[in-house]
């Protein structure tokens, strides 16, 4: 799988160079529409949607709404907002920026692979919390999914490791906006006695399918057996739905909480014209129990409860017993 596939957006935004500032023209802006609806009907993971959001664009360039838009920032939102009136999806943007669009798109020079390191520790490799909790209850925060580099690998251990006497597992994910499915497949090997297959992703475009698989880890296995439950918010989104979809169509998790954000297309940025970048959305999740996914519909929780209040849920289900 292509590594920009599992960046975060926020990790996206992290690298992002301050966009150059200039007026567009009505021949530019005619290019950077062109580009956008050929590149949606050559990638997205559904022709017949890029189609509509295509052509939408192009009729709106026709009449004249885009005539009196000179910014690039404010263009580009502009383009956003129409093609997901078409259809939302949560991964699709249009984005101004120069610096990516023409470059590679890959993070690979000395420079940007110090910035990415760095990013990645200020953040803690996504893990916001690990404590034991009253009643012998191990609890993890995870606001993200980087990589399952080296470093990344180790952090993700030394938290489990953390929470490895604990009775009962807690993961919050009501913050977690998403990230690397190779990550999600990593952390379930911690909770799994067996290996399981857990998703695929089908892209459209190559007609291929990548298979992600929970393989046991061999040498922390307290947690594999541990009754788990899972924190959900409608903001939890993407990645974090996905780890939360594994483990309930698995029947591994109990899932506490509210319905999330429901984007199951993981996303690739793609340079089009004059500076712009077309996020697109280019490949769909596959679970291998259910044989769809959570895009549009979210991860639906086992026990509805109001964000805010799910640990509380979940602390007492536990007590219980439950």
């Amino acid at each position: 799988m292509k590594t920009t596939t599992a960046i975060l957006i926020f990790i996206m935004s992290y690298f992002a160079v301050a966009a150059q500032t200039g007026q567009l023209t009505n021949v530019g802006k005619a290019e950077v529409v062109n580009s956008i609806a050929k590149n949606l009907e050559a990638k997205y993971i559904n022709l017949d949607t890029a189609k509509k959001m295509g052509r939408y664009i192009e009729r709106e360039l026709l009449h004249g709404a885009y005539d009196t838009i000179t910014s690039p920032q404010v263009f580009a939102a502009r383009l956003t907002n129409d093609l997901l009136s078409v259809y939302y999806d949560g991964h699709l943007s249009i984005a101004y920026n120069p610096a990516f669009a023409t470059s590679t798109g890959q993070v690979d020079t000395a420079a940007e692979h110090k910035r990415f390191r760095h990013m990645q520790k200020i953040h803690n490799f996504g893990f916001d919390k690990a404590e034991m909790l009253p009643g012998n209850i191990g609890y993890l925060k995870i606001g993200g999914f980087f990589a399952p580099d080296q470093a990344g690998k180790a952090m993700v251990q030394a938290a489990f490791r953390f929470v490895s006497s604990a009775d009962v597992l807690i993961i919050d994910l009501r913050e977690n906006h998403g990230g690397d499915p190779s990550m999600v497949s990593y952390m379930c090997g911690f909770l799994f006695a067996n290996k399981v297959h857990l998703n695929d992703l089908y892209t459209r475009s190559s007609h291929s399918l990548d298979t992600f698989w929970a393989v046991p880890d061999t040498e922390l296995t307290a947690l594999q057996t541990v009754p788990v439950y899972v924190l959900t918010s409608k903001q939890t989104f993407s990645a974090g739905e996905e780890f939360s979809y594994d483990l309930k169509t698995q029947k591994r998790a109990m899932i506490i909480g509210e319905a999330t954000g429901g984007g199951a297309h993981p996303v690739q940025s793609f340079p089009v014209a004059n500076g712009f970048v077309a996020n697109i959305p280019f490949a769909r999740a596959v679970n291998p129990v259910t044989k769809t996914d959570w895009e549009g519909i979210g991860v639906q929780p086992d026990v509805v409860a109001p964000a805010d209040q799910a640990l509380d849920v979940a602390l007492k289900m536990a007590a219980a017993g439950k």
